[in-house]
């Protein structure tokens, strides 16, 4: 897994909007009107993330989350560990 850093950043709108800049829709395929799903997780030192992929993910998403902590070097929290366990 390739983590990149877009270093984009934007406000949310008045009813807690946000848009996806282009260059990130266009180097990950999401279509205008495609389905995304998002999620969050905790990590142990309570840094928080918001999580998205396609609504076509075709893995679990407690495997990608696992996925991009390991990628990042932060461990895993123990609430995902028992996720992935099930």
């Amino acid at each position: 897994m390739k983590i990149t850093n877009e270093n984009v950043s934007r406000k949310l709108d008045s009813l807690g909007r946000i848009s996806i800049p282009k260059a990130i829709r266009q180097r990950l395929g999401i279509e205008e009107l495609a389905e995304v799903d998002f999620y969050t997780m905790e990590a142990e030192d309570g840094t928080q993330y918001i999580c998205m992929t396609d609504g076509k993910a075709s893995s679990n998403k407690y495997e990608q989350a696992a996925q991009v902590l390991n990628e990042l070097g932060i461990d895993i929290p123990e609430g995902l560990m028992e996720k992935l366990e099930k």
